[in-house]
This record gives structure tokens, sequence and C-alpha cells, in this order.
């Protein structure tokens, strides 16, 4: 508002740190490295909500703490995958928790190989179609995600009902195929059985992307690639990827949010600026694909638009400007005396106002 920051440099106004809405809590106080504390709006406008006095947003130092704490009490939910999928068996055999996979519906995370087409290798569809052949999805799903996601087809997930198809191209696992499509490529194998060498950056976020770099890498020697893997902080490989384009190939975890137009076509889409995270930081250009998405975004008849988006998909797949390796949902833990925290597809992401705790 003017009359709170007409005066002085916004960024410095103290308002900054008090902010306000009209949701069902209100800002309390942040404490650096600690937590944040969310206390009830008693000018809320829901009918009698929000249940809860009070929100306190705990700051862990690293995702199996978010395990201990919740085993020992000192919280009482760790949501959004918080806790390490390795835990999760142990966890929901401990009395006084639940493990939650409902509530995130609207949101899936894909795992994706992020492709450079600036360099000459990568920008041969024979070459992006080799690595697909080279990577087992179903190895990837059981190993790494340990059950917990499903092999991906393309930029939408299966679970979205009304945007997928399954009728796009595919890429088994096949070494053989593989190693066929870079010989025809031009890229033949040296007297040390090397094509190439990549520089492979996997997203720091998580175990299991920090992980599935380590697979890739090993996937890639066995067709003849050899690939420098460079293990970032997040800030190093966000700018890494996304700003100097310090990259051959990424490991990234973009999040499918129910509709490909609020954050899956920018993936795939020219014209990006630097610098933004998560888009087409790799000089991905494809004028057909550029155009469909155009036109989807201006469509506004349901059953047409979603048979634009299906196009998509099927020429993503077909031309792999990046590698749609496997999807999962967001998990969340509990204790038993936490109600209504699964309530709605993007219910992590609501207002919580009719959640509750019992004594």
């Amino acid at each position: 508002p003017k009359h709170i920051y007409e005066v002085g440099k916004i960024e410095d106004n103290p308002a900054n740190n008090a902010p306000i809405g009209t949701g069902p809590f209100k800002f309390g106080e942040y404490k650096a490295g600690q937590y944040y504390r969310l206390t009830k709006n008693t000018d809320y406008w829901g009918k009698d909500e929000p249940y809860l006095d009070e929100i306190i947003y705990q700051v862990l130092p690293d995702r199996t703490s978010a395990a201990s704490a919740l085993e020992a009490g000192e919280i009482q939910l760790a949501a959004f995958s918080a806790v390490p999928l390795a835990d999760l068996d142990r966890i929901s055999k401990v009395p006084g928790l639940k493990v939650i996979t409902k509530g995130y519906e609207g949101l899936t995370y894909q795992l994706v190989v992020e492709i450079n087409h600036r360099r000459k290798e990568l920008a041969d569809v024979k070459v992006r179609q080799a690595i697909a052949h080279a990577i087992d999805k179903d190895f990837v799903v059981k190993t790494v995600f340990l059950g917990y996601a499903a092999t991906a087809t393309g930029p939408v997930p299966k679970n979205d009902p009304q945007f997928y198809t399954a009728d796009v191209p595919t890429y088994a696992f096949d070494v053989a195929k593989a190693n066929a499509l870079l010989d025809e490529a031009g890229y033949k194998k040296g007297p040390d059985g090397k094509r190439f060498t990549l520089k492979l950056l996997p997203a720091p976020y998580f175990n299991e992307t920090k992980q599935f770099g380590d697979y890739l890498r090993q996937a890639l020697a066995a067709i003849g690639i050899d690939a420098e893997l460079v293990n970032n902080d997040s800030a190093a490989h966000i700018k890494a990827v996304y700003t100097d384009h310090a990259f051959d190939l990424a490991v990234g975890p973009p999040v499918f949010r129910g509709d490909p137009a609020i954050s899956t076509t920018i993936l795939v889409q020219s014209g990006i600026p630097d610098g933004v995270p998560f888009s087409n930081q790799g000089g991905y250009k494809n004028d057909a694909l550029d155009a469909l998405i155009a036109k989807a975004s201006e469509t506004l008849d349901a059953s047409a638009r979603t048979d634009l988006y299906k196009e998509f998909q099927k020429e993503v797949a077909a031309d792999l400007p990046l590698i749609n390796v496997a999807e999962w949902s967001f998990i969340s833990v509990a204790r038993d005396t936490v109600g209504n925290i699964a309530n709605n597809p993007r219910w992590a992401v609501s207002n919580w106002a009719d959640t509750y705790l019992e004594s």
C-alpha cells in the first residue's frame, strides 16, 4: 500500500518482515535459522476457522532430522516429502505416526534429464534418443525411489486424467540400440571405449536426484559416454544451469502443477530469459512446438485445449528436448493427532483453515 511504502527504500521497509493477508493465519514471528510462527487471524472470514491457534514452521538442518523430530514428538507434521523415502517404511511402523500419500494430486514431482542443446553432440536427436534408451526407468523407480514413483512417458504425468496421453514415442531400456544410434550419429568409440565426455550436474535438492546422477553416470558409461559428475549446493547448481549454462546434462525435479501451462511448457519453450530457474535454459528451439504451446495458451475450449496438450506431449517425446524419467508425489508424515491434512489435491499449499490437533 502507498501509505506504507511511499517513504524510503522498498527493500528496507520494516513492513517486509510483517506480511499481512486475508488468510486464516497471520505472521507472528521469525527467528533466523530456527522457526517461522503464524498466529490465528481472529478476523478471518471463515466461520469458526481456523481451528489451530498457531502454526510453527520449524527449520531443520536436513531431511533426516525431520524423521527424528517426528519420532521424538518435537514436530507433528512433515509435509512435502520432508522425510527421506528410505525412512518411510520404518517410520510407517512407528506407533502414533502415519504416512500420507494423498493431498498432492495436483502437485507431482518429475525426474528429468535437462539437456544443453548448445553442445554439438546433444543437438543431434539420435544422441538424445540413445541416452533415453540407456536409462532403465524400472530400475530407477525400484532402486532410487524404492517403489515410491512411477516411470514417465513424457512431460505430463500419468496421474493427470485430463491431459495425460500414453500415445507418445517411448524409449525402452536397450543398451544395444543406444550404442547403434550413437554409431549412426557418427560418434564411434575410441581406443579407450569412450565416444565423448559430458559434464553432468545432478540437482542437490533431494537424495533421489543425487542418486540418479550417480546412476546416470554409470548408464552413460555403458554406451561410451564419459560423464563428469559435478555436485554443487543449491545456489551454485541453479546459477550453473539456469544462468551460466555451464552444463551438458543436468538432473532436475520440476513440479507438474495440474496444468501444462503452469510450469511445464516453460521447460521446453524457447525465448525464456536467462536466469529463470526450472525453465528451458538449454538453448532448445523448436518452432512447431513453440507454435503449439502458443495455440494451447490461447484456446478457451476445454476439449480442444486438451487435444493440443496431447499433441504437445507427442512432440516433446519425439524430439526429446529433455528426458522424462520418473514421477512421484509428495508424501506427508504426521502424528495421529493431526487431522484434515489431505482433504484436497493441493492441501499442502492450501490455507490449513480446517486442520486441527487432537488434545
